[in-house]
């Protein structure tokens, strides 16, 4: 049965992927340059960071792994809670849900197809990205192909496979719980107990930290750090896939082969828990859902005037007033809104919070600069996921009943600049707190020359503005008026597109100012003054980059606005 469902699954995706219409074909082309691009920039990233960071700055390998293991992490978590959310909506919003339980289909069949439906459908840019940077990564090594297409399948997958598990037995503890403590009170607690073990782990393996003493064991760097690492963190699934990418650098292995074994045993066994749970508990689970969002939709009270209701007043005219009202409540009538948006919010706390402490008094210049384009490129790279999963999906979202929004009497325009404006604000005021925090250690070090936290106000502005533009009008270009998840719709190949497109603009930029940052960095470090002249010119093509992008973005979304849907 569960073969006999999956191949007209598939069959159904071949159907609605190739298809002849001329959004399709821009799609699918666009989509295959833009994956290249994608692919080979991943490539030749991961390459070029192997080779700065281990023949320019002489890291120590086993210092090298460390980074490598704190991106996993970040990886790890990042995968497992977009599964819960995720998987709360496909496994329990879901019509075809609805749909196979009134059919003689047995529950942990039902569950697994969701399951790897889901799991396969959001991770399909992941697995590319992945392979490519071990691609990258392999190439300074010199691994043949075959072997990192092994390590990928059966070390990376299963990683990926892992958090998913998790992801899937937290969500169905939460359901069992929410059911008699209350729903926002299981899910203030998980928060509060993931904020806990993130800053555990970013205060026990704090790179700078390990950067400063290293000084006094040269050259026995690497038995130094493999004696120092705490000893929780080698139950962690990123320590094994660090691990084993460890010894493998070190042609031990022996010792990477236990690393991988431990992973693909853990992974089976998450798995078969999965099963175990999901045969006693999955369709009362489904139930109990039902129950919490009978309880979020009770009816509301005529009496009680709500905080930006449509029954009280606003300094508003009545037409921007209802479209903002509108948006608003149709934001927070989702549980799987509100929660990302807790989730992302949160991420973001303790990204800042995490990046203000850094201790930056080592006085190496590789060291310094690479931190700030990292922290730079990450700090973009979170404002790019927040405008696709809240922004993308706006205009989509409207459904079948955007005919009546299209026949009232109100400009397309200014349906458009509402939904605009509501997105671009949010992401601005999360962008410029990561900006700030991010850029408060080296003001620290530089107290007389605030240049770059001024340079980084300037650049998360341009950034904000021209990712909310691209995704609002590529998410009107690509709007799917029969999809009422939104973060499905944040997972299409429309979505993916553009996506990558965003990730490519965040590469012209950190290009931009590579050689301005490192200039400035380096009147720093020799006490020399900086002329300000030489981020002028990668400044203003910065922003006129940006402006560009973001004229390009309106056109698209408000002519996406006006035709037939």
């Amino acid at each position: 049965m569960l073969i006999h469902i999956l191949r007209y699954k598939f069959l159904s995706y071949i159907k609605t992927t190739f298809d002849s219409r001329l959004v399709s074909i821009v799609r699918g082309v666009a989509s295959l340059f833009v994956f290249t691009g994608f692919a080979y920039a991943a490539y030749l990233f991961a390459s070029e960071a192997t080779r700065f960071m281990l023949d320019h700055t002489h890291t120590g390998l086993y210092l090298f792994h460390t980074f490598i293991s704190m991106m996993l992490f970040v990886f790890f978590i990042a995968v497992n809670l977009g599964n819960i959310i995720v998987s709360y909506s496909t496994l329990y919003r879901s019509m075809e849900v609805s749909f196979l339980l009134t059919k003689p289909i047995s529950f942990t069949t039902i569950f697994v197809l969701k399951f790897l439906d889901n799991f396969f459908y959001s991770s399909t840019t992941l697995f590319l990205g992945a392979f490519m940077m071990l691609l990258g990564y392999g190439s300074y090594f010199g691994y043949p192909l075959y072997y990192l297409t092994g390590v990928m399948l059966f070390v990376f997958v299963p990683f990926m496979f892992l958090a998913a598990c998790l992801a899937v037995l937290i969500l169905m503890a939460i359901m069992k719980l929410a059911g008699r403590i209350g729903f926002r009170k299981v899910m203030a607690g998980l928060f509060m107990i993931y904020f806990f073990f993130i800053y555990i782990f970013f205060d026990s393996s704090n790179p700078m930290r390990l950067v400063e003493k290293l000084n006094r064991f040269i050259p026995n760097m690497d038995a130094y750090l493999v004696q120092s690492t705490p000893e929780y963190l080698r139950y962690l699934p990123n320590q094994w896939v660090t691990e084993f990418l460890y010894y493998s650098a070190r042609g031990e292995m022996m010792k990477a082969l236990l690393y991988a074994g431990i992973l693909l045993f853990v992974t089976a066994a998450a798995f078969c828990v999965c099963l175990f749970v999901a045969h006693r508990f999955y369709y009362r689970s489904w139930l109990v859902s039902l129950q919490v969002r009978s309880t979020v939709q009770a009816p509301a009270d005529p009496a009680r005037k709500h905080f930006f209701g449509f029954r009280s007043k606003s300094i508003f005219s009545s037409q921007i007033e209802v479209l903002l009202k509108k948006e608003v409540w149709t934001f927070f009538r989702e549980a799987s809104q509100w929660m990302h948006l807790v989730v992302m919010i949160i991420l973001t706390g303790l990204f800042s919070v995490s990046v203000s402490n850094l201790n930056l008094r080592s006085h190496v210049f590789d060291m310094q600069l690479i931190t700030y384009l990292v922290l730079f490129a990450f700090g973009g790279f979170m404002v790019g996921s927040l405008a696709l999963r809240f922004v993308f999906p706006l205009i989509g979202l409207e459904g079948q009943a955007f005919w009546t929004l299209r026949t009232s009497p109100i400009k397309e325009s200014k349906i458009f600049l509402v939904k605009f404006f509501m997105g671009f604000l949010i992401v601005l005021i999360l962008a410029e707190y990561i900006a700030i925090s991010s850029n408060i250690p080296f003001t620290k070090i530089t107290e007389m020359r605030p240049l770059l936290l001024w340079f980084g106000i300037f650049s998360t502005f341009w950034i904000s503005l021209t990712t909310v533009t691209l995704n609002l009008g590529f998410g009107g270009y690509f709007a799917n008026y029969f999809e009422r998840n939104p973060i499905r719709a944040a997972s299409t190949q429309g979505a993916t597109l553009t996506f990558l497109v965003t990730i490519i603009y965040l590469i012209v930029l950190v290009a931009l100012v590579f050689v301005p940052i490192s200039a400035y960095f380096t009147t720093v470090f020799r006490f020399q003054y900086f002329q300000v002249k030489l981020i002028v010119l990668p400044g203003t093509l910065f922003a006129v980059i940006s402006c560009l992008l973001s004229v390009f973005g309106l056109i698209i979304g408000l002519r996406s606005m006006r035709r037939d849907f």
